[in-house]
């Protein structure tokens, strides 16, 4: 029993030594609470030169579209060997030849009726020379009859002649004067018909015109160099007018019809202007804008690993504004689409082909332009003097692409917060590190390099 006693005196002895430290322990030093510091990228504030720029998507046409067809019916006995879909034909070649028999004959018909209207004015000169020649002698008649008539008259008075010889005098004088005025009549008559006989002839002449011009349209020509978009016609084949024979698109110029809201076109133009910008549907007073602000276009044509890009002109404004979306067409035109054509890796620019039209004007100057996502409900996160977070609204003029240009409420040398801040207290303290990735990104697509 007594060595079990023994267990206790270790253990009062350890309860007093805790209790005696516990009494003299030192008191807890108590130390204020650190402030919070978030580490945030920003990016120093740095006027740049930048494009002004749209971006659009449309699809591309060709400028002048071109249908063969038949102004003249028969059997088509010509086809060229290379009127084939997909064919590029130079301009003048002939692709189409309808028999020309018939209008040959129609020729031949109206040549011989002027020969023959033209041999009846000569010989209605010929008629009229003889009655006027004929006129003259009959009124030398007339007066001679009518003086033989008066002679005798007289005489019948003196009682020298009979009654009888004075009226056979009277019937010879009367049918004098009754030759005299049917030939008058008969000169009267012949400018009339000359005049229908020159009618006529005009007629029988447009005839020939009309059988020449029917004669032309049997040979089909290309006006100019196109691609062969359609054929229907085969050699052989009777072909009535009117038919659609054949289809070309042209290959000189090819357009562009994309749409754009019509505050980012206003914004364009005044961040050039560095003024209000108005648009109309006026086109000479829009080309006179176009011309002023250096407005252009650049297609560009996404096709595998390598971007196709197209230098164009923004050659104007579609017909109307669309009410519901808001946005107006522009039509860009690239001249000579076919050139610098490689296989593989540079295609032409062809009718169907859905691309990217960006509208770019002139460099502009000393610009601030900080990412759009920086932008906040209007007001942007600064790291300001200590290191303070400042919120501030500012003032965007314009946006293209992932860039927001600012007018004001930021100074260059400002640094501008891209991290997002929950909750973002103004005030509260930062850690700001410079983002000179995000710097140089910034750069590149003011200068128009390309971005998503």
């Amino acid at each position: 029993m007594w060595r079990k006693l023994l267990f206790f005196p270790p253990l009062a002895l350890g309860v007093a030594v805790l209790v005696w430290t516990m009494k003299n322990r030192p008191e807890p030093v108590r130390n204020p609470p650190a402030e919070e510091v978030r580490a945030v990228r920003v990016i120093e504030i740095r006027p740049l030169t930048v494009l002004p720029r749209a971006r659009g998507f449309g699809t591309v046409r060709p400028d002048r579209i071109w249908t063969a067809v038949a102004q003249v019916g028969g059997k088509v006995t010509f086809v060229h060997p290379r009127l084939k879909k997909g064919e590029i034909i130079a301009r003048g070649e002939e692709i189409i030849t309808i028999a020309p028999d018939d209008y040959q004959l129609a020729i031949a018909r109206a040549e011989a009726a002027i020969r023959g209207a033209e041999a009846k004015l000569a010989e209605l000169d010929i008629n009229e020379d003889n009655a006027r020649r004929l006129l003259k002698l009959e009124s030398e008649a007339l007066q001679i009859a009518r003086r033989d008539y008066e002679r005798k008259k007289t005489l019948k008075a003196q009682g020298t002649i009979p009654t009888t010889m004075l009226e056979q005098a009277l019937r010879a004088f009367i049918s004098q004067r009754k030759l005299v005025a049917s030939i008058e009549n008969t000169l009267r008559l012949i400018p009339a018909q000359k005049r229908e006989m020159k009618e006529q002839l005009a007629t029988y002449r447009s005839q020939l015109e009309t059988a020449k011009l029917n004669l032309a349209r049997t040979h089909i020509r290309m006006p100019f160099a196109g691609r062969i978009s359609q054929v229907a016609v085969e050699t052989g084949q009777f072909t009535p007018a009117g038919r659609q024979l054949a289809a070309a698109d042209s290959i000189r110029a090819a357009e562009v019809e994309a749409q754009y809201p019509l505050s980012r076109l206003r914004e364009i133009i005044s961040l050039i202007s560095r003024r209000p910008a108005h648009i109309t549907l006026d086109a000479r007073e829009n080309r006179k804008v176009i011309a002023q602000l250096g407005l252009k276009v650049q297609i560009r044509l996404d096709d595998g690993p390598r971007a196709v890009v197209w230098e164009g002109r923004f050659d104007r404004l579609s017909d109307t504004a669309d009410p519901k979306t808001r946005t107006m067409g522009v039509i860009g035109v690239v001249e000579n689409p076919y050139q610098n054509v490689s296989p593989g890796s540079r295609p032409p620019l062809t009718k169907g082909m859905f691309v990217r039209m960006d509208v770019t004007g002139r460099p502009v100057k000393d610009v601030i332009a900080i990412p759009r996502a920086a932008v906040r409900s209007g007001k942007l996160f600064i790291a300001g003097a200590g290191n303070r977070l400042v919120i501030r609204p500012v003032k965007i003029t314009a946006r293209m692409g992932n860039l927001a240009i600012v007018s004001s409420g930021l100074k260059p040398g400002e640094r501008v917060v891209l991290t997002d801040l929950v909750p973002a207290l103004a005030g509260q303290l930062l850690n700001p590190v410079v983002d000179r990735q995000a710097m140089a990104a910034i750069a590149r697509e003011a200068a128009g390099s390309d971005a998503p």
